[in-house]
């Protein structure tokens, strides 16, 4: 049975056991998950920023690489905060991303570190579920049925 909900095309297959599977022709999760990339855009601009920033001062060294490398701890602790304190009070969020701008202002370490941190809190689920989804065979049964 073929319905319409909410725009989408939905088929309803009846199993052997009872079960009820629904199987949705367009579905949400094929469209594009704007918050990955709105996530990831910012992630990468902030390191650029703090690209260009050490580009301009002519200088970056291996202590300003370890210093980068050392920061992505504090800002991926940063991030976790950020996210318990945006979704439990959303007023207060303000708070730390005031401190974040002025991280942000103040150290092109703070930009590099906080960007890699995020272009990293993206792609890595992203690629796992890639790749996961890339090693599981495709299924050609038509709603729970023998394919022939």
């Amino acid at each position: 049975m073929i319905t319409k909900f909410y725009g989408l095309t939905v088929r309803v297959c009846q199993g052997e056991k009872r079960n009820n599977r629904v199987y949705v022709d367009d579905s949400i999760s094929g469209k594009i998950a704007w918050g990955s990339w709105i996530i990831l855009v910012s992630g990468v601009l902030l390191f650029l920023v703090g690209a260009i920033r050490f580009a301009l001062k002519h200088r970056f060294g291996p202590v300003d690489a370890l210093y980068c490398c050392i920061a992505i701890v504090p800002a991926g602790l940063f991030l976790l905060i950020f996210s318990y304190v945006l979704q439990h009070a959303k007023l207060v969020s303000v708070i730390p991303l005031f401190m974040c701008g002025i991280l942000v202002f103040s150290s092109p370490v703070a930009d590099v570190a906080l960007g890699l941190t995020m272009m990293g809190g993206i792609a890595v689920p992203a690629l796992t579920e890639w790749k996961n989804k890339k090693g599981q065979p495709q299924s050609t049964e038509a709603c729970g049925g023998d394919s022939k």
